[in-house]
């Protein structure tokens, strides 16, 4: 298990002590059914907030091979295609990624090819990469907050299949947040108080244990969801803070999260093929 440890002063944020976590999961550029339009604006969001922080949290690309799951003619462009527009996405904030861990749809071409797209797309923009999950420690002035990180796995058609199978991680993970997707909802779930003993001051302390679904920019009006008849989700995406303030002399320690959705009401354009498509025949 990995970990990794991140402390952000009074001195480095702005517009008060807090930072904002935009976990960036499920973009499937490449996709007929990935909304550009949303994840630009969501980028932006990330750009102009000085106390925002990105980390990948996998499913950047469709990733379609010819032994995997999906359609690979319904995919717009190649794999290498999407890791050059999503490199071109993130670059202008770069230097707000904290780190990145891998999706099953990067580790399609991982499995036939022993190279990982996760990996090589934290590498190009200069974050750590933490493989399937991580740890974090993230301390906001000197509030401290530990946080389990992953991308999530197989999930259902239904809302409560969702939760369920993202509650599973509460089962053997202690931490103050834990993170997943996978399931392409946007939604924190109902915080865990876990008791605990205090022993150093001799009495039970209570731990409250936050859990957030990352969401996607995948639009399942068309697509596979419509194929099947499930219910289609719009675009959404999850943003955490993390309080670190200081009042009356206490440290405060407070989550909050907002989420961020798609109008539903603007077209899905691929205005961006025609250069991608250009440059991957130059390569050739």
């Amino acid at each position: 298990m990995s970990y990794l440890h991140f402390k952000f002063n009074t001195k480095e944020l702005r517009g008060g002590s807090v930072i904002r976590l935009y976990p960036l999961a499920c973009l499937h550029i490449g996709a007929a059914q990935s909304d550009i339009t949303f994840i630009e604006q969501h980028l932006e969001r990330i750009k102009n907030d000085p106390n925002g922080r990105w980390i990948y949290m996998g499913d950047g690309g469709e990733c379609v091979t010819k032994y995997s799951k999906g359609d690979i003619y319904g995919q717009l462009m190649s794999p290498q295609a999407q890791m050059n527009m999503l490199t071109d996405l993130l670059k202008p904030i770069a230097h707000k990624g904290l780190f990145g861990v891998r999706g099953n749809h990067g580790g399609r071409i991982y499995k036939e090819t022993g190279l990982s797209f996760d990996h090589n797309l934290c590498t190009i923009l200069g974050i750590p990469y933490m493989g399937v999950a991580t740890f974090a420690n993230i301390v906001v002035n000197r509030s401290s907050y530990d946080g389990y990180f992953h991308h999530g796995i197989d999930s259902g058609v239904t809302l409560s299949a969702k939760i369920s199978k993202a509650e599973q991680f509460g089962r053997f993970i202690n931490a103050d947040m834990i993170v997943t997707a996978h399931s392409h909802v946007a939604m924190e779930l109902q915080p865990a108080a876990l008791q605990q003993c205090d022993n150093p001051n001799r009495k039970v302390q209570t731990l409250m244990r936050h859990q957030y679904i990352c969401g996607s920019a995948y639009d399942s009006r068309t697509g596979y969801a419509e194929a099947r008849g499930y219910p289609p989700l719009l675009p959404s995406f999850i943003v955490i803070e993390l309080d670190g303030r200081i009042i009356s002399g206490k440290l405060q320690k407070h989550q909050k999260s907002v989420t961020y959705k798609s109008d539903g009401q603007h077209e899905l354009k691929h205005d961006y093929l025609n250069h991608y498509l250009v440059h991957a025949e130059n390569l050739e």
